[in-house]
């Protein structure tokens, strides 16, 4: 494979990871409105990938059983999983459509920057910099207006911090993408389900056997694992702050569905936040500067 085929199939990887994790928050907003709380979308997501995969992490067993994977499976499964679901309940999905994937890039450039090492351009920096104020537009205007929202927006901010250190851990320590999704899998079912089995209260009897599986399916297979492999394969392919820029695009998609599927309210911080975004998205994606040097550099011919 030629250097210059790796970026065009990293952007592959990444923008289906974008489609899977925009179809991630509506499903996921979907089952928070349809009487599965926290533990229950917790134990779909992980029992049913645990369930299906078991005979592929048997197989990997060797490279499950060491620290770092378990180090991994709490950052990124647990406490990540965790957080986002309560967001959910506690939030629309129109911020989680703007928070999560549009404060990512911030976190994961300042990890990436302290702990991997990896140096980032000017552009890449305003780029953040940009989705950097939308967000902040969004959290005071939730947090000055009096909202029920804070508990979830400060929720999804906590899940993007855990989100950030598992990107910046999972391209330092160099594991497959596979290898760290089934990891993922087995060291949060593990430590989550004895705890929802014989303490938390259960309420997935409550909601129709069709959002069971649906949810079932989008988490444990779709959220879980194809997109957690399309996203490990980007971050190998194109390095982990332009996968966590590209992340940025989620907005887009999610927000302007979840207006019309679950009649959400749209506010002047939503705008300014998918605004700033989208704005920071594109300059920190987009080679300006060579853009820039080509039509200077390009000779104008008048007839």
């Amino acid at each position: 494979m030629t250097q210059d085929t790796l970026p065009l199939k990293g952007l592959a990887y990444a923008l289906a990871a974008v489609a899977i994790w925009t179809g991630f928050i509506l499903v996921s907003k979907a089952g928070s409105l349809a009487s599965l709380a926290l533990p229950d979308m917790m134990m779909v997501r992980f029992g049913t990938a645990f369930v299906l995969f078991s005979p592929f992490i048997w197989q990997h067993r060797a490279a499950i059983l060491q620290w770092r994977m378990l180090v991994l499976g709490l950052i990124g499964g647990l406490a990540y999983a965790l957080s986002v679901f309560n967001g959910f309940a506690n939030a629309p999905a129109t911020h989680a459509a703007l928070l999560l994937p549009g404060l990512m890039p911030i976190m994961i450039a300042v990890f990436a920057y302290f702990v991997a090492g990896e140096r980032h351009s000017r552009a890449s920096w305003l780029g953040i910099f940009l989705s950097s104020l939308g967000i902040m537009a969004l959290l005071i205007e939730t947090f000055t207006s009096g909202s029920q929202y804070w508990l979830g927006d400060s929720s999804f901010v906590l899940a993007c911090i855990f989100w950030g250190i598992f990107t910046v851990l999972l391209r330092r320590w160099k594991f497959a993408p596979w290898q760290a999704t089934l990891g993922i899998i087995a060291v949060t079912f593990s430590l989550f389900a004895p705890v929802y089995v014989l303490f938390l209260p259960h309420h997935i009897l409550d909601a129709t056997w069709q959002m069971v599986g649906l949810q079932a399916f989008y988490q444990g297979v779709m959220a879980t694992t194809i997109q957690m492999v399309c996203y490990g394969r980007a971050v190998h392919l194109i390095g982990a702050t332009r996968m966590g820029s590209l992340m940025a695009l989620v907005p887009v998609f999610a927000s302007s569905l979840a207006v019309p599927l679950f009649n959400e309210a749209w506010s002047l911080g939503l705008t300014i936040a998918l605004v700033s975004i989208l704005l920071g998205t594109l300059i920190g994606n987009l080679p300006i500067s060579r853009i820039l040097y080509r039509i200077s550099s390009t000779p104008y011919y008048y007839k």
